[in-house]
């Protein structure tokens, strides 16, 4: 085994499993999973172990809420002793930015807010400016209007249509959503909760061993490690996304009634859900209706197939 750590430009752990919040199209289910809160034991094994062949420019302790978790500061100081990340970033909605104890601003260097519409703050953006003065961080106001519909219930059916999504994908290749999670080290925020978002919809799905690294007891964890981030070949996660080749849509927070009706909703069209910017050959997006064009397509041969890849998600 080669001697030099992997690098990362970052690495992501949740905090919580829940949230505060109920974001339509959350891609990772925060809106409706049940209560969940990290394990401190099991955070320190994780990056313990992994901080001997792993380093990132930056950890962020991203949710659903990080700042539900009533031991957030020792997971902040866990993660400043192992030094598996030169800097810690905070990714949370801000709703109890508030109430967070002075010594979480102490330990981090960096926050992201997540702002999005309709909700109310009760802080004013000059006391965050006082915050960064004080403890000497950078603070990110992230305006978060639309959700990416990325997640799907339906599973695409073309292989070829999962393959482009996948070499397009800026989750997969750009943003290093890398995220450290019950032991396994996943490339894909998403793809670590695709399992119990299906299982809301009675989807019944597996893919926790095809699409992660197991980080303990493992000799050939950096080879397997470089081989997950090299890896050529589609996530049996991705026959559940969209990636960056979603349409978005106006974040929205949903009642009670509206996360009942979400759960049970019918999955639009493939082709509608799509980005708009984008053409894809129908025969991808609609399989079982490919025999009506007799595989012939009525576009120009020098139509484009494929355009660049359209932005990330949210938090």
């Amino acid at each position: 085994m080669q001697s030099d750590k992997i690098w990362r430009p970052a690495i992501e752990f949740n905090m919580t499993e829940h949230c505060n919040l109920r974001c339509a199209h959350c891609d990772h289910a925060s809106s409706y999973l049940p209560t969940r809160f990290a394990d401190l034991g099991s955070f320190t094994r994780d990056i313990e172990a992994l901080s001997g062949v792993l380093n990132a420019r930056e950890l962020k302790l991203v949710g659903g809420e990080p700042l539900l978790h009533p031991q957030l500061v020792d997971f902040l100081r866990v993660a400043k002793d192992v030094q598996i990340a030169n800097t810690l970033i905070l990714v949370t909605n801000g709703v109890l930015l508030h109430k967070t104890p002075e010594e979480v601003f102490d330990l981090i260097d960096g926050m992201w807010i997540s702002i999005y519409p309709g909700i109310k703050y009760r802080f004013d953006w000059d006391w965050v400016q006082r915050l960064a003065d004080r403890h000497k961080i950078f603070v990110w106001r992230k305006e978060t209007p639309e959700f990416a519909e990325r997640s799907l219930i339906e599973e695409i059916e073309s292989d070829a249509m999962v393959k482009m999504v996948y070499q397009n994908c800026d989750l997969a290749h750009l943003e290093s959503c890398h995220t450290i999670f019950d032991g396994r080290y996943y490339s894909c925020a998403p793809s670590v909760w695709v399992e119990p978002r299906l299982a809301s919809h009675g989807v019944t799905f597996r893919n926790r061993e095809a699409d992660s690294v197991a980080i303990h007891d493992n000799p050939d964890l950096r080879d397997d490690l470089d081989a997950l981030i090299r890896r050529a070949h589609p996530l049996e996660a991705c026959r559940y996304c969209l990636g960056s080749w979603a349409r978005r849509a106006p974040n929205r927070q949903m009642s009670r009634a509206d996360t009942r009706e979400f759960l049970s909703r019918k999955q639009d069209p493939l082709a509608d859900l799509v980005n708009p910017e984008l053409i894809v050959p129908r025969s991808y997006t609609a399989p079982n209706d490919a025999a009506d064009h007799d595989g012939q397509s009525d576009l120009p041969e020098t139509a484009a197939t494929a355009a660049p890849a359209a932005g990330r998600q949210d938090t």
